[in-house]
């Protein structure tokens, strides 16, 4: 009996010192937390303008575009919002890599589901559109990955480029490619966007009209992921993981245009910048060192021209070719009667959204050989009293050269692409539609 009384003021002694240190603890806790707290205070300040700015640079005005692409698996470069190029750095072992690759490797199993899929089925022009597509994004992601490898390199000439400029006078000339470069992305993005939902819409009142299922949420991911399920039995897990890889794939058809037009905007305006400067002094009397300034700045942009075509050309090649096949199959669809308002709507909008996209890359990227050849006609205004041989020379130069992107060497982007491809889609198009049958366009396997 006496044991039990010992324990008692034993165990009270035990509880008021756990709570005593518990206490202390937590005061320390709080003590270390105001701290922090303060220190964090101190370290706050106003935002000023300096903050908000832009500092002009091709490198700035592109890395939340390029933040948006890695979100999507392409361009696993690293240091994208870095204040200036020597942040750039490509690497095997990144995490960006290893998305991207895996990526690539589930692009590569879609496309063989699809191959397989058309295989045994009946092929002609329209039933190969699948093949195009998985085919066409396959290699622009392995483009893309390829060009990860040289953006550092490619940023810094850029850069260099860039400061043998004249400097921008207000805060209006520094944003202005970065507004113009996110303006056109967003625009894009949204109407990209736009036609993807009404895809789902249209694919909606697709398995409604032909349910494949008796759910009709799984009718439609069925006949989304029909290149999957044709060979393995429904899943949910599957058709999630199908729908993934279609967004993805979505999303890279359109980007592949956007970066193109991108790289066609950025090299347009430093050659821009250059000749603002030349046409506010070409009619003054100028030194000689001044024309032979100006002529090497102008041939620092042509040599970065250069090598941005060597790294870009594979992706203008497959822009170019991927929007001349979808623009005649298109034109050939539009000949059968829509069999529903959903897919009528979807179908007039995809096809106005190709053709406008189209034409918007032919006019981005060909505006670097408008913009080369402005030069030639300023010289005509140099007086004849300060007419020199570098002039001359600068003249030659320019009359001699063509400066312009090009699709593998085989085609150089200027405005005359234009009329070229609008008659070979016309030349195609009429072959197209003598060998053209009308087919309803939606059968549930049944003729």
């Amino acid at each position: 009996m006496l044991r039990p009384r010992c324990r008692r003021p034993r165990n009270l002694l035990e509880r008021s010192w756990r709570i005593l240190l518990l206490e202390l603890r937590s005061q320390n806790w709080i003590k270390k937390l105001g701290q922090r707290n303060e220190r964090w205070r101190a370290a706050q300040r106003y935002g000023t303008r300096q903050d908000f700015s832009h500092n002009g640079s091709f490198h700035e005005a592109v890395g939340a575009v390029l933040v948006m692409a890695q979100c999507f698996c392409v361009m696993p470069v690293r240091g994208i919002l870095a204040s200036t190029p020597d942040g750039l750095s490509f690497s095997w072992h990144s995490w960006r890599t290893w998305y991207c690759v895996g990526y690539m490797c589930t692009t590569v199993l879609d496309t063989i589901f699809t191959i397989n899929q058309v295989v045994h089925g009946k092929l002609d022009v329209r039933n190969m559109e699948p093949i195009i597509f998985h085919v066409s994004i396959l290699l622009a992601s392995v483009q893309f990955l390829h060009l990860a490898r040289k953006w550092p390199k490619l940023m810094h000439q850029w850069a260099c480029v860039e400061q043998g400029l004249p400097k921008f006078e207000n805060w209006q000339q520094r944003e202005h490619l970065a507004r113009k470069i996110h303006r056109v992305t967003f625009v894009l993005m949204m109407l990209s966007l736009t036609e993807h939902l009404l895809s789902i819409v249209s694919a909606i009142h697709f398995a409604n009209y032909c349910p494949a299922r008796k759910d009709p949420i799984e009718s439609y991911f069925y006949s989304s992921g029909s290149q999957i399920f044709f060979i393995f039995p429904y899943s949910a897990w599957l058709a999630w993981l199908g729908k993934a890889q279609n967004v993805l794939l979505t999303f890279g058809w359109s980007f592949m245009d956007i970066f193109v037009m991108i790289i066609g905007i950025g090299l347009s305006e430093l050659l821009a910048r250059h000749t603002i400067c030349l046409k506010s002094h070409a009619e003054r009397d100028m030194s000689e060192a001044f024309w032979t300034s100006t002529r090497t700045q102008y041939r620092l942009i042509v040599e970065l021209i250069i090598e941005v075509d060597e790294a870009v050309s594979g992706l203008i090649m497959l822009s170019f070719a991927n929007n001349l096949y979808f623009i005649c199959l298109q034109l050939l669809k539009s000949i059968n009667k829509m069999p529903s308002m959903a897919h009528a709507v979807y179908f007039y909008f995809s096809l106005s959204f190709l053709l406008i996209r189209s034409l918007a890359v032919l006019l981005y990227v060909s505006a670097v050989n408008e913009r080369a050849n402005e030069p030639l006609g300023l010289l005509r205004l140099v007086p004849a009293a300060t007419y020199n041989e570098e002039v001359a020379r600068f003249g030659n130069e320019l009359a001699g050269e063509e400066v312009a992107l090009s699709g593998l060497r085989f085609f150089s982007v200027t405005r005359k692409l234009v009329l070229t491809v609008a008659g070979t889609i016309v030349t195609y198009e009429l072959v197209l539609i003598q060998f053209h049958e009308d087919e309803k366009e939606w059968h549930c396997g049944t003729d």
